[in-house]
C-alpha cells in the first residue's frame, strides 16, 4: 500500500468521526456497563456435553469487578458458544454455536440472535440462522450494525468417498470447507440467511494434523467497514475482501500467503490508522500489517515473539486486541498463560515489547478491554475464571485488581453500555 492511500484512509476516518484521541473514551454518565461471556460445553471435545451458553455480568466502573446478572438456561446448556458480537446499538447480541450440526441434519453451525434488555442487561433468544459451515469460530459486526461476518473453521478429519477413475476404484479424502459468510441484519435486529459465502482455498500447509485443509478462525471489519480480514490458520493465509457500504456481497478476495506453518488465527485493527495485527497460533508470534481498505491490499510490517526467549514448553497464542487508545496491542498465550504487551509506533506500525504478564489462571483463550480501556478482562478457559486487570494507558502495563469471577470454560468476552 502506498503512503498516499494511507493518508487518504486516515482522513476518511477523520471525516467519518472514527479517529479517536489519544485518550480512551470514557463511560457515559448514568449508563451501566454489562459484560457477556461465552462458554464452551464440557466434554473431551468442543461441542460435547453440557455447561455451555452465555453468562451476563454487570461491571463496576470503579473497580472492574464483575457481578453475576444471569446465565442462559437449560435450553442453551449444549450451546457451544464460540464467539460473540454486540450490535453497535447495544440492543442485540450475536453468538456462534460452534458445532458440526446445530440442527442434527448436518447443516453446520449456527448464528443466534439475543435481544438485550435495556433495563437490566439480560438477554433473550430471538432468532437462529445457519452459519454456512461447520464449527463457526468467530463472528463480528460492521459499524452500522447492518451485517455480521462469520468464520467457519471446518473439521480436522476428512470424509472418505470412493470414486472410479478410468474404471479403477480409488479413495478420495474430502475435508469440510473453511468459509467466511456474510449475514445481513434485519430491521428487527435478527440476522437473515447468508447473502454471500467465500470458500477458502482448498489447499494444505505444513502440519499434517492441523493444516491439512483450510481453517478460518476469525473475520474482522476494518474501522471504515469497507474491508474484512479473515485469518486461515489451516493454510497460512490472510484473506481480505472489499465490502462496499451496505453491500451484501464479498468482493473477490485477495490471499496473502504468510510464512509457512505459523497459522494466523485472530486479528485486531488499529482504531484510527491503517494497521491490523494478527496473532500466529503455531509460531507464538504477533504480526503487524499495513492495509488499504479501498483496494484490500495488505503488507507485512513486522513479526515479534509473544513468549520469552527462554520458554521452551508448549504454547499457543489465541487472542489479540489493540487498546482503545491505539498505543498498545496485546496478545494472549495459552501454555505460558500470559498476556504479551507491545507498544505501537503509529508512524510505521512497528511494535516494541513492553511486558508479559501472567493471567492468574490457565489457558487464556479470550480476553478484552471494556470500552473505556481502563480494565482488561482475561478469560482463563482451563481454570474457569475471568480475571480483571487495571490498564495503565501511558505505559500499557497490566496490574491484577484482585477481582475474579468463576465462569465455566470462558472463550470470549464482549461489552455494552445501557
Amino acid at each position: 500500500m502506498n503512503d498516499d492511500f494511507s493518508r487518504r484512509d486516515f482522513f476518511a476516518l477523520l471525516g467519518a468521526g472514527l479517529v479517536a484521541g489519544t485518550t480512551a473514551p470514557q463511560a457515559q454518565s448514568g449508563k451501566r456497563l454489562f459484560a457477556y461471556v461465552a462458554s464452551w460445553t464440557s466434554g473431551p471435545g468442543i461441542g460435547v456435553g453440557n455447561g455451555g451458553g452465555i453468562s451476563v455480568f454487570s461491571v463496576a466502573m470503579a473497580t472492574g469487578a464483575l457481578a453475576p446478572v444471569m446465565r442462559t438456561g437449560q435450553e442453551f446448556d449444549r450451546m457451544n458458544t464460540g464467539y460473540l458480537a454486540v450490535n453497535p446499538n447495544g440492543r442485540f447480541l450475536y453468538a456462534t454455536n460452534e458445532v458440526e450440526s446445530y440442527d442434527n441434519e448436518y447443516g453446520g453451525g449456527a448464528v443466534l440472535t439475543f435481544a438485550i434488555n435495556q433495563v437490566d442487561g439480560t438477554i433473550a433468544h430471538v432468532g437462529t440462522q445457519p452459519s454456512m459451515g461447520v464449527w463457526p469460530a468467530y463472528i463480528s459486526i460492521d459499524k452500522a450494525g447492518s451485517r455480521v461476518a462469520v468464520a467457519n473453521h471446518g473439521n480436522y478429519d476428512p470424509s472418505v468417498r470412493v470414486v472410479k477413475k478410468n474404471g479403477v476404484p480409488e479413495i478420495e479424502k474430502v475435508w469440510d470447507d473453511g468459509t467466511v459468510a456474510l449475514l445481513p441484519v434485519k430491521a428487527d435486529g435478527t440476522v437473515e440467511r447468508a447473502s454471500d459465502v467465500a470458500v477458502l482455498d482448498r489447499i494444505q500447509s505444513v502440519d499434517k494434523v492441523t493444516q491439512r485443509s483450510a481453517h478460518a478462525h476469525s473475520v474482522n471489519w476494518d474501522p471504515t467497514s469497507r474491508m474484512v480480514v479473515a485469518c486461515d490458520k489451516g493454510c497460512d493465509r490472510v484473506y481480505t475482501y472489499r465490502v462496499a457500504d451496505g453491500s451484501r456481497t464479498l468482493a473477490a478476495g485477495k490471499a496473502l500467503a504468510t510464512e509457512p506453518g505459523i497459522a494466523p488465527r485472530h486479528s485486531s485493527f488499529h482504531p484510527r490508522l491503517p494497521y491490523v495485527f494478527v496473532v500466529n497460533e503455531r509460531q507464538s508470534s504477533l504480526s503487524s500489517y499495513q492495509y488499504d481498505a479501498q483496494t484490500a491490499d495488505i503488507r507485512l510490517v513486522q513479526t515479534l515473539p509473544t513468549i520469552p526467549a527462554d520458554y521452551t514448553m508448549n504454547n499457543s497464542p489465541a487472542d489479540v486486541h489493540v487498546h482503545p487508545n491505539g498505543r498498545f496491542v496485546y496478545s494472549s498465550n495459552r501454555g505460558h498463560n500470559s498476556i504479551a504487551i507491545f507498544r505501537i509506533d503509529e508512524a510505521s506500525g512497528r511494535m516494541t515489547p513492553v511486558d508479559i504478564v501472567s493471567t492468574q489462571g490457565a489457558t487464556p483463550r479470550g480476553f478484552n478491554f471494556e470500552p473505556g480501556g481502563r480494565f482488561l478482562f482475561a478469560g482463563n478457559q482451563g481454570t474457569g475464571n475471568v480475571v480483571t486487570f487495571a490498564v495503565d494507558g501511558e505505559s500499557g502495563k497490566l496490574t491484577p485488581t484482585g477481582a475474579k469471577v468463576d465462569v465455566p470454560r470462558p472463550v470470549c468476552i464482549q461489552f455494552t453500555m445501557i
